[in-house]
């Protein structure tokens, strides 16, 4: 989710990296078409095969959590030599300012502007502090997201002391870990590892792994095992009806095509240092996109637009609902991100930067 311009040292190359925007790009429109092809399943009778075929595509495009997990994990992990204080000030703000913006914006929305006086300042930081709010079910994953900034510099001191010959074992225990807690619960056992994994740690840490430390033998390993898994959980959706537990990021399933996704957009732009303009768009806005694509689809486009997303067949419907939401989404992203959030993280980096200097000349 860190949309930082430059790589720091310690990161995989130095300048732009192009695959990383193309896989920030994937993962902003496939966030949106998971919401569109799960609203039109919600309009079938499960069990049909038209159900099945939106319940398989909103599979396919599942894959957009792990990957912002991942991308997050591949940027933040690899940086050397930041300083714990300065990340938490300059990072972890980045992130939390928009959330904390349109949180805002979704609950004034909602219940009116009376949330701006001054006197509900407190309570609205209580409600923003609290998770993710009502009307904005979507932003569980954000929250994953700024729990693993927290977690950022205490992982960064242990995972860049393991050495690439390791990166296999590494990869392994992430995804049995997964797994175990995924699958324990099934047979009335609790996992033990549940307090970890549910923070999506593994995840964020396979981002690092996979764009740092993963050899051709794993990377050929992991792809193709995407390849099956996918082809196999297909089948199954449409065939079977004990599926539903592979609408889970922690299925290996979803981690395996995700990974597989990771590593063929690396490998198909590694040594581009540009990509097209639509994709660097989107990239550069993915992460307000994703903040605000929840709105966008239930208000702008389903209800204002009256876009039926069962118009033209199951797919006829989705697409528009998809273009649309995307559209309007990064509209509204450019314009809340250069009017409000733009200017309050150059008021907080000028404020940072004037408590840093005066901190230097104290010690001085």
């Amino acid at each position: 989710m860190e949309r930082g311009r430059k790589e720091q040292k310690g990161n995989t190359g130095t300048g732009h990296l192009a695959w990383l925007d193309v896989l920030r790009a994937m993962a902003t429109v496939s966030v949106v078409c998971v919401h569109v092809f799960s609203l039109a399943a919600a309009q079938l009778l499960p069990g049909c095969m038209p159900f099945r075929i939106l319940d398989a595509l909103t599979f396919t495009f599942l894959m957009c959590n792990p990957l912002f997990l991942m991308i997050s994990g591949a940027l933040l992990l690899p940086v050397s030599g930041e300083r714990a204080v300065a990340f938490y000030a300059k990072r972890f703000t980045k992130a939390a300012i928009p959330l904390a913006v349109y949180y805002i914006l979704y609950v004034c929305a909602k219940e009116g502007l009376s949330w701006l006086y001054p006197v509900n300042w407190f309570p609205m930081l209580q409600r923003i502090l609290a998770g993710e709010p009502y009307e904005a079910p979507h932003f569980w994953l954000v929250y994953v997201i700024l729990e693993l900034y927290v977690l950022t510099p205490f992982l960064r001191g242990i995972l860049q002391h393991i050495p690439d010959s390791v990166s296999v074992g590494v990869t392994a225990v992430i995804f049995a870990v997964n797994a175990f807690d995924l699958y324990f619960p099934l047979y009335g056992r609790s996992s033990f590892l549940s307090r970890i994994v549910d923070t999506s740690a593994g995840v964020f840490i396979l981002g690092y792994v996979l764009s740092e430390k993963c050899d051709k033998r794993l990377e050929r390993f992991l792809i193709s095992g995407g390849v099956v898994s996918y082809a196999l959980s297909v089948f199954r959706i449409l065939y079977t009806d004990t599926y539903r537990i592979l609408f889970n990021q922690n299925a290996p399933a979803v981690m395996l095509f995700s990974a597989a996704v990771f590593l063929t957009v690396r490998r198909m732009n590694e040594g581009k240092r540009s990509a097209r303009f639509p994709v660097r768009l989107l990239s550069k806005y993915s992460y307000s996109i994703l903040l605000i694509h929840w709105g966008t689809l239930h208000f702008a486009v389903k209800k204002v637009l009256k876009v039926d997303v069962m118009s033209g067949g199951i797919v006829g419907g989705c697409l528009l609902a998809v273009v649309l939401t995307l559209l309007i989404s990064a509209a509204g992203a450019i314009v809340v991100d250069h009017l409000l959030i733009f200017p309050l993280q150059a008021f907080w980096r000028k404020a940072w930067a004037a408590l840093a200097g005066k901190r230097r000349r104290a010690d001085g």
